[in-house]
């Protein structure tokens, strides 16, 4: 029997949830079924503060609950809004046996374990280099302005009543280097998918100075010179890794690895559900 996850992309942008289809069948886990949710019209077009991750819980809960059709079971949910996104929450009350998680907190701990995992990140202030020249923090490139105040902040604990990572005070300043953005919305990497757009416009937008500005943000992240990850930070940028790879050879950086949040995300919850956790 395979295992089965669904992907639920809380707004109800389609475009951005086709778009997560590729990256993450190319994970090759093969005997799984993905299940691809939108949010429905209700839901915000694009998440772009801690109040749109509200009004998408309240639009897409009552179709998530297992009482609502079809009532088929899963057995993990990943929540592909890279904010402390209240969905996570009321799934865990609601279906405590089965393991929920979102791609903020999911990319954030693939980024510890691949920082803790480097023979020369151990001893030192916890900032700039160890020993050895080792990179010690990751960076995060999101998008609009003001993900910046709230992720930074969600990185530390709870924000705004929603959920955080916890780290708190001490492991934020031990594990990241901070936040840049590229200064568009979520919704500007993927203007289709509503109203029958076909959602070509991913492609304009890329030729609108979009990977111009990952780069930019990628070496503001780059120049504080302790950056070992760089994370990207928005389910929409799902496929931009090489982006930000581009930016690191053009610095002549080495050893940075890049993380998407979607696909941490099914990594980890391939690891729980097959672990039985």
């Amino acid at each position: 029997m395979p295992y089965r996850i669904r992907i639920i992309n809380p707004n109800s942008n389609s475009s951005m949830t086709d778009s997560l289809r590729a990256p993450i069948d190319s994970l090759n886990y093969n005997d799984t079924e993905y299940t691809y949710l939108t949010g429905p019209a209700s839901s915000p077009h694009s998440i772009n503060n801690l109040p749109d991750a509200q009004s998408s819980t309240t639009a897409c809960l009552p179709l998530l609950l297992p009482s609502s059709p079809p009532s088929i079971p899963y057995d993990a949910n990943l929540i592909a809004c890279y904010s402390p996104h209240p969905l996570i929450s009321a799934l865990h009350s609601l279906t405590p046996s089965i393991p929920t998680i979102g791609i903020f907190e999911a990319s954030v701990a693939i980024a510890i374990q691949l920082l803790a995992s480097c023979p020369s990140n151990g001893d030192g202030d916890g900032k700039g280099e160890g020993k050895g020249g080792g990179k010690k923090r990751f960076g995060i490139v999101s998008t609009g302005v003001q993900w910046k105040d709230i992720l930074e902040n969600a990185l530390g604990g709870e924000v705004g009543g929603q959920g955080g990572v916890g780290l708190g005070k001490e492991g934020v300043e031990r594990w990241c280097a901070g936040v840049e953005c590229v200064g568009v919305d979520a919704g500007d990497l993927h203007p289709g998918g509503e109203d029958g757009d076909d959602g070509k416009g991913k492609e304009e937008g890329k030729g609108d100075g979009i990977k111009g500005a990952v780069m930019a943000a990628t070496g503001r992240l780059l120049a504080r010179g302790d950056v070992g990850v760089v994370i990207l930070g928005c389910a929409g940028m799902v496929g931009m890794e090489e982006w930000v790879r581009e930016e690191v050879a053009r610095r002549g950086e080495e050893g940075v690895r890049v993380v998407d949040g979607v696909k941490a995300g099914v990594g980890v919850l391939q690891g729980l559900v097959r672990g039985g956790f």
